[in-house]
Order: structure tokens, then C-alpha cells, then sequence
């Protein structure tokens, strides 16, 4: 890792190894949340959302008595937060009647009755059954995600937040996949069934039914098991870490200096505010403000209007924690030197990819997948 690989590249894999031994264990609490936050709408209001901020908002590591305390009470939101999923759930695929998925056969008034459109309606109640199922299969692995935040604050806890949010960001997926499809799938069952309601050959309209189906389930199977979209969820996963260390550490090669008299009233008053309110679109006042105050740190004024070089094609994404934050607050920790003297290698992350057995010995050095 040198200085240009930091402030423009993409692999945040490659990043984090550069700085998992000199993070503090606040610095560990924000990038666990920011990952955390990625789930973020799937938390309904109150004692979930809460906890998320109260991790971020504490300036200094919270005791085993306050870990504790919030354990506790995300533990008692869990069963109303996933009723809510639940019921929000079912009513959007509601005229999917989820209830009826167990029926295996049309209910007939007569014996060689075909009910043309049956196998869409079967097949959108089961698809709306599993939407209802797998959002709170995700809320539940989301839950763990902030669980783990008032654990104690290390690289182990950052590890176990990726794979809980990727588990739960991929049920979440899925239950939303299961939506849409029963919708459609109704949808075409209606259809069939006006079409089918004067027909003589109704066999025909059977037909036209079981092959839609089967279209939607094989498409679902194939999107599930796309290695090319899973290369694409990796590569976009190190690009956001990527940025979530730019944006807590600044540049550990360089760190920029900021001078006591840039602290005006009006400098300390809108950082709080933004830190506070998570507001950063107010950054780009920010710099003003400290343009004002005879700020001339380049570094600092440029990660404020995000024209940073690393930014030149997209918005700087800010957290919680956001250096030019913490260094008008007096909270920023400066990474300490690097330990180059017997440090050892980290475990590098493990992606999906490394668990497939492709029949033969797979070697790719350093390039291997993570």
C-alpha cells in the first residue's frame, strides 16, 4: 500500500490490511456502523435505529454495564420490529392470498373441471408466502448486525457486522424477488383466466400457465447463482470499504494539519450539527465556514466540496466519524506508525467464490478472491 493506492484506489480489502493493527476502538465502532447502515431501511423507527446512532455518537468506548443496557433492550424490540415486517409484507402481496400456498389442487364443481390459471395462483401464494417468510428472516439477521455493534469494539466485531449485513442484505433480495414475482404471477393468472373463461380448449390456457411458471422459477434460480453478479457485489463491497476508511482516517501518509484559530464558533456549531443530524450535505457550507476562518489546509477544504481525486466521478460518501468532523470536534486519532517490524499478515475475507469446488487446484497467489 502507498499513498496513491490510498487516495484513489478501490480495494478496500487491500486498505484495511494496511490499518487493522493501529484502528482504535472507536474508529472499529464507526466503520462497523457505517457497514451496519446499509441495512438501515429495513429497521423499523425506534429502539433499533436508536441503537445505531448511540454506537456512533459515543466518543469513547461504552462499558461492559452500557453494553449490556442496550443488548438488552435491541433484544426486546426484535419480536415487534419482525411482526411489523411481517404485516407490512403481507400487505403488499396481499392479493396474493399467502394463506393458500399449501393448496395443491383447484377447488372444482365438477370432477374434469380444468382450472386453466391455477398453477400461476399456486404459484404466486407461494411466492408471496415466501416474501413474508424471508423479510423477517432478514430483519432477524439484521438485528444481529446492531447486536454486535455493543460488542467489544475490534476487528472480529467489524468481521462478523460484513457477514451478518451481506447474509441479511441477500434474504432481504431474495424476499423482495419473491414479491415481485408473485405479483406477476398473479397478475398473468388473472390474465389466463379472462382468457381462458370462453375458451373451448382450456387444456391450452394450462399450458400457457405451467410454462410461465416455470420461466419465473428458472429465472429466479439462475439470478441466484450468478457468479458474475457475485464478483460484482464483491467489487462494489471493497470499492464502499474503500471509501468508508477514506472518509474515517484521511490520509494516514499525510495527515493534514488544522490549526486551533480554524475552530470559529460558527465552525464547531456546524460540525456538531452535522455529525449530530448525519447532515452532510451541509458540508459544502462547512468549507465556506472554514474558508472564512483562513482555512487554507487544500486537504481539508476539498474532502468539505467532495473534489477530492478519488471523488471525481461520484459523491463522497461521509459517515459518522468523517476526519474533518472529528478534527473540528478535537476527537481525530491519528493512526499510529506503521508496525512493519514482524507484523503479520491478516487472514484475508473469504467470498463465496472460495467455497466453490471446481474440480481441480486452484492457485491464484496473490490474486486471489476475497
Amino acid at each position: 500500500m502507498n499513498e496513491t493506492k490510498w487516495l484513489t484506489g478501490v480495494d478496500g480489502e487491500a486498505m484495511l490490511e494496511y490499518v487493522a493493527d493501529r484502528l482504535s476502538p472507536r474508529q472499529w465502532v464507526l466503520l462497523s456502523a457505517a457497514a451496519t447502515r446499509r441495512l438501515w431501511d429495513l429497521f423499523p423507527e425506534g429502539v433499533l435505529r436508536q441503537a445505531i446512532d448511540f454506537a456512533e455518537c459515543s466518543p469513547h468506548p461504552l462499558s461492559a454495564s452500557v453494553r449490556a443496557e442496550w443488548t438488552a433492550k435491541i433484544d426486546a424490540a426484535v419480536l415487534k420490529a419482525v411482526t411489523a415486517a411481517e404485516v407490512a409484507q403481507r400487505e403488499i402481496v396481499r392479493s396474493c392470498d399467502p394463506d393458500a400456498a399449501d393448496l395443491d389442487a383447484p377447488v372444482l364443481s365438477r370432477p374434469n373441471q380444468i382450472a386453466p390459471a391455477f398453477p400461476l395462483f399456486q404459484a404466486a401464494s407461494r411466492n408471496a408466502r415466501n416474501a413474508i417468510e424471508w423479510i423477517a428472516n432478514a430483519l432477524t439477521e439484521a438485528v444481529e448486525t446492531v447486536r454486535i455493534l455493543f460488542r467489544e469494539p475490534n476487528e472480529e466485531m467489524f468481521a462478523l457486522v460484513r457477514q451478518r449485513v451481506e447474509e441479511a442484505a441477500e434474504t432481504r433480495t431474495g424476499a423482495n424477488r419473491a414479491a415481485n414475482n408473485a405479483l406477476r404471477l398473479k397478475a398473468k393468472g388473472d390474465e389466463v383466466a379472462d382468457e381462458a373463461a370462453g375458451a373451448k380448449n382450456k387444456r391450452v390456457y394450462e399450458s400457457i400457465a405451467i410454462e410461465e411458471v416455470r420461466k419465473v422459477e428458472e429465472g429466479t434460480r439462475q439470478r441466484g447463482g450468478d457468479m458474475d453478479a457475485e464478483d460484482k457485489r464483491d467489487r462494489a463491497a471493497r470499492k464502499v470499504l474503500a471509501q468508508h476508511l477514506r472518509d474515517l482516517l484521511g490520509n494516514p501518509f499525510n495527515v493534514p494539519r488544522f490549526e486551533a484559530a480554524w475552530r470559529t464558533s460558527t465552525v464547531v456549531q456546524l460540525a456538531q450539527g452535522i455529525f449530530e443530524d448525519r447532515a452532510f450535505d451541509r458540508m459544502v457550507i462547512l468549507a465556506d465556514a472554514l474558508l472564512d476562518a483562513d482555512c487554507d489546509e487544500e486537504a481539508v477544504l476539498r474532502h468539505c466540496r467532495g473534489t477530492e481525486q478519488h471523488a471525481a466521478k461520484e459523491p463522497v460518501p461521509h459517515v459518522r466519524g468523517c476526519w474533518v468532523i472529528e478534527m473540528i470536534l478535537e476527537r481525530y486519532e491519528a493512526l499510529p506508525p506503521e508496525k512493519s517490524a514482524g507484523k503479520k499478515p491478516r487472514p484475508r475475507r473469504r467470498s463465496r467464490l472460495d467455497d466453490l469446488d471446481l474440480g481441480f487446484p486452484l492457485d491464484l497467489g496473490d490474486d486471489r478472491l476475497a
